[in-house]
Protein backbone atom coordinates (compact mmCIF):
# COMPACT_ATOMS: atom_id res chain seq x y z
CA UNK A 1 0.00 0.00 0.00
CA UNK A 2 1.43 3.35 -1.05
CA UNK A 3 1.62 5.94 1.74
CA UNK A 4 0.06 9.34 1.15
CA UNK A 5 3.22 11.45 1.37
CA UNK A 6 3.63 15.19 0.93
CA UNK A 7 7.22 16.00 -0.10
CA UNK A 8 8.20 19.35 1.44
CA UNK A 9 11.89 20.33 1.05
CA UNK A 10 11.70 23.84 2.55
CA UNK A 11 13.16 22.84 5.91
CA UNK A 12 16.14 21.11 4.30
CA UNK A 13 16.88 24.06 2.03
CA UNK A 14 16.46 26.64 4.79
CA UNK A 15 18.82 24.72 7.07
CA UNK A 16 21.51 24.48 4.41
CA UNK A 17 21.23 28.16 3.59
CA UNK A 18 21.59 28.86 7.32
CA UNK A 19 24.68 26.69 7.92
CA UNK A 20 26.25 28.18 4.79
CA UNK A 21 26.75 31.34 6.85
CA UNK A 22 29.23 29.40 9.04
CA UNK A 23 32.14 28.59 6.72
CA UNK A 24 33.69 26.01 9.08
CA UNK A 25 30.48 24.30 10.16
CA UNK A 26 30.78 20.67 11.30
CA UNK A 27 28.39 19.56 8.56
CA UNK A 28 31.20 20.31 6.10
CA UNK A 29 32.99 17.24 7.47
CA UNK A 30 30.73 15.01 5.39
CA UNK A 31 31.64 16.93 2.25
CA UNK A 32 35.35 16.86 3.11
CA UNK A 33 35.28 13.12 3.71
CA UNK A 34 33.17 12.31 0.67
CA UNK A 35 35.38 14.37 -1.62
CA UNK A 36 38.49 12.75 -0.14
CA UNK A 37 37.13 9.31 -1.03
CA UNK A 38 36.63 10.44 -4.61
CA UNK A 39 40.33 9.52 -4.95
CA UNK A 40 40.31 6.04 -3.50
CA UNK A 41 43.93 5.45 -4.54
CA UNK A 42 45.45 7.99 -2.18
CA UNK A 43 47.24 6.96 1.00
CA UNK A 44 45.06 4.79 3.26
CA UNK A 45 46.23 6.70 6.34
CA UNK A 46 44.97 9.94 4.82
CA UNK A 47 41.59 8.41 4.02
CA UNK A 48 41.35 6.86 7.51
CA UNK A 49 42.06 10.26 9.07
CA UNK A 50 39.34 11.89 6.95
CA UNK A 51 36.92 9.16 7.95
CA UNK A 52 37.77 9.43 11.63
CA UNK A 53 37.41 13.22 11.76
CA UNK A 54 34.10 13.10 9.89
CA UNK A 55 32.77 10.48 12.31
CA UNK A 56 33.87 12.67 15.24
CA UNK A 57 32.07 15.68 13.73
CA UNK A 58 28.96 13.56 13.32
CA UNK A 59 28.82 12.49 16.95
CA UNK A 60 30.41 9.04 16.77
CA UNK A 61 33.24 9.85 19.19
CA UNK A 62 31.14 10.72 22.19
CA UNK A 63 32.50 9.45 25.50
CA UNK A 64 30.08 6.52 25.59
CA UNK A 65 31.07 5.35 22.08
CA UNK A 66 33.48 2.43 21.88
CA UNK A 67 35.61 3.97 19.12
CA UNK A 68 36.26 6.90 21.45
CA UNK A 69 38.90 4.61 22.96
CA UNK A 70 40.77 4.12 19.66
CA UNK A 71 42.95 6.17 17.34
CA UNK A 72 42.27 6.68 13.64
CA UNK A 73 44.17 3.56 12.55
CA UNK A 74 41.17 1.33 13.32
CA UNK A 75 39.61 2.85 10.19
CA UNK A 76 42.38 1.69 7.84
CA UNK A 77 40.75 -1.73 7.49
CA UNK A 78 37.43 0.01 6.82
CA UNK A 79 39.11 1.98 4.02
CA UNK A 80 40.31 -1.30 2.52
CA UNK A 81 36.76 -2.68 2.69
CA UNK A 82 35.41 0.47 1.03
CA UNK A 83 37.90 -0.10 -1.80
CA UNK A 84 36.49 -3.60 -2.35
CA UNK A 85 32.98 -2.13 -2.72
CA UNK A 86 33.92 1.01 -4.63
CA UNK A 87 31.55 0.08 -7.46
CA UNK A 88 28.78 1.30 -5.12
CA UNK A 89 30.22 4.82 -4.98
CA UNK A 90 27.53 7.31 -6.04
CA UNK A 91 28.29 10.39 -8.13
CA UNK A 92 26.95 12.34 -11.11
CA UNK A 93 27.35 9.23 -13.29
CA UNK A 94 26.10 6.48 -10.96
CA UNK A 95 23.28 6.17 -8.44
CA UNK A 96 22.64 2.84 -6.73
CA UNK A 97 19.28 1.12 -7.28
CA UNK A 98 17.36 -1.81 -5.85
CA UNK A 99 19.58 -4.06 -7.98
CA UNK A 100 22.46 -3.19 -5.62
CA UNK A 101 20.74 -4.19 -2.38
CA UNK A 102 22.54 -7.52 -1.99
CA UNK A 103 25.92 -5.88 -2.47
CA UNK A 104 25.06 -3.09 0.00
CA UNK A 105 24.12 -5.76 2.56
CA UNK A 106 27.46 -7.51 1.97
CA UNK A 107 29.20 -4.19 2.56
CA UNK A 108 27.38 -3.59 5.84
CA UNK A 109 28.30 -7.09 7.02
CA UNK A 110 31.97 -6.65 6.08
CA UNK A 111 32.22 -3.38 8.02
CA UNK A 112 30.32 -4.85 10.96
CA UNK A 113 32.67 -7.83 11.07
CA UNK A 114 35.72 -5.55 11.18
CA UNK A 115 34.54 -3.29 14.00
CA UNK A 116 33.06 -6.23 15.87
CA UNK A 117 36.47 -7.94 15.83
CA UNK A 118 38.03 -5.17 17.93
CA UNK A 119 38.24 -4.94 21.68
CA UNK A 120 37.87 -1.63 23.46
CA UNK A 121 39.36 -0.30 26.68
CA UNK A 122 36.50 0.36 29.09
CA UNK A 123 37.24 1.06 32.76
CA UNK A 124 40.76 -0.35 32.40
CA UNK A 125 39.53 -3.59 30.85
CA UNK A 126 39.44 -4.77 27.24
CA UNK A 127 35.86 -5.64 26.34
CA UNK A 128 33.84 -6.55 23.25
CA UNK A 129 31.43 -3.92 21.92
CA UNK A 130 29.11 -4.51 18.97
CA UNK A 131 29.11 -1.74 16.35
CA UNK A 132 25.77 0.00 15.85
CA UNK A 133 23.83 0.47 12.63
CA UNK A 134 24.42 4.19 13.15
CA UNK A 135 28.20 3.79 13.00
CA UNK A 136 28.21 1.45 10.01
CA UNK A 137 25.72 3.49 8.00
CA UNK A 138 27.52 6.77 8.74
CA UNK A 139 30.73 5.23 7.42
CA UNK A 140 28.93 4.19 4.24
CA UNK A 141 27.21 7.52 3.62
CA UNK A 142 30.48 9.38 4.27
CA UNK A 143 32.49 7.35 1.77
CA UNK A 144 30.24 5.78 -0.88
CA UNK A 145 26.88 7.54 -0.43
CA UNK A 146 24.91 4.35 -1.08
CA UNK A 147 22.92 4.30 2.16
CA UNK A 148 21.33 6.82 4.50
CA UNK A 149 22.74 7.15 8.00
CA UNK A 150 20.36 5.36 10.33
CA UNK A 151 20.70 7.75 13.24
CA UNK A 152 18.07 8.99 15.68
CA UNK A 153 16.83 12.03 13.75
CA UNK A 154 16.66 10.22 10.41
CA UNK A 155 14.84 7.25 11.97
CA UNK A 156 12.37 9.53 13.74
CA UNK A 157 11.70 11.44 10.52
CA UNK A 158 11.07 8.23 8.62
CA UNK A 159 8.70 6.88 11.28
CA UNK A 160 6.81 10.18 11.57
CA UNK A 161 5.99 9.98 7.86
CA UNK A 162 4.68 6.43 8.10
CA UNK A 163 7.63 4.62 6.51
CA UNK A 164 9.76 1.79 7.89
CA UNK A 165 13.02 2.10 5.91
CA UNK A 166 14.98 2.86 9.07
CA UNK A 167 16.92 -0.35 9.51
CA UNK A 168 20.02 -1.81 7.86
CA UNK A 169 18.38 -4.87 6.30
CA UNK A 170 17.04 -6.09 2.97
CA UNK A 171 13.37 -5.31 3.67
CA UNK A 172 14.22 -1.76 4.71
CA UNK A 173 16.38 -1.12 1.64
CA UNK A 174 13.65 -2.46 -0.67
CA UNK A 175 11.16 0.02 0.75
CA UNK A 176 13.77 2.76 0.62
CA UNK A 177 14.46 2.27 -3.08
CA UNK A 178 10.73 2.13 -3.78
CA UNK A 179 10.41 5.48 -2.03
CA UNK A 180 13.18 6.85 -4.26
CA UNK A 181 11.37 5.64 -7.39
CA UNK A 182 8.04 7.06 -6.23
CA UNK A 183 9.55 10.47 -5.42
CA UNK A 184 12.42 10.66 -7.88
CA UNK A 185 11.40 13.91 -9.57
CA UNK A 186 11.13 15.72 -6.21
CA UNK A 187 14.39 14.23 -4.95
CA UNK A 188 16.27 15.27 -8.09
CA UNK A 189 14.84 18.78 -7.82
CA UNK A 190 16.00 18.99 -4.19
CA UNK A 191 19.38 17.57 -5.25
CA UNK A 192 19.70 20.38 -7.82
CA UNK A 193 18.67 23.06 -5.33
CA UNK A 194 21.24 21.79 -2.82
CA UNK A 195 23.91 21.93 -5.50
CA UNK A 196 23.14 25.63 -5.97
CA UNK A 197 23.75 26.17 -2.26
CA UNK A 198 26.73 23.90 -1.60
CA UNK A 199 28.16 23.36 -5.13
CA UNK A 200 28.53 19.64 -4.45
CA UNK A 201 26.60 16.74 -5.92
CA UNK A 202 24.70 14.98 -3.17
CA UNK A 203 23.87 11.35 -4.05
CA UNK A 204 20.12 10.63 -4.04
CA UNK A 205 20.31 8.51 -0.89
CA UNK A 206 22.20 11.33 0.82
CA UNK A 207 19.37 13.64 -0.23
CA UNK A 208 16.88 11.17 1.29
CA UNK A 209 19.00 11.09 4.44
CA UNK A 210 19.09 14.87 4.70
CA UNK A 211 15.36 15.22 4.07
CA UNK A 212 14.27 12.80 6.78
CA UNK A 213 17.03 13.95 9.16
CA UNK A 214 15.50 17.42 9.06
CA UNK A 215 12.02 15.97 9.47
CA UNK A 216 13.19 14.20 12.63
CA UNK A 217 15.21 17.16 13.85
CA UNK A 218 12.18 19.45 13.60
CA UNK A 219 10.15 17.09 15.77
Amino acid sequence: MKIDFNFSPNSTLSFHNYIKTDYNNRFNSWKNCYEAFADINQDENVLALHLGFYLASWGMYRGSAAIFQKDYTIHIKAVQIIKDFYDLRCDTILEVTSLDISRIIYLTKALYKHYNSLQYMMKEELVDRKPTDTLISKIIIGTLGCSPAFDRYYNNGVKANGFTFNKMNEKSYKELFQFVEDNKADLIKLQQELYKIDTIHYPLLKVVDMYFWHEGYNL
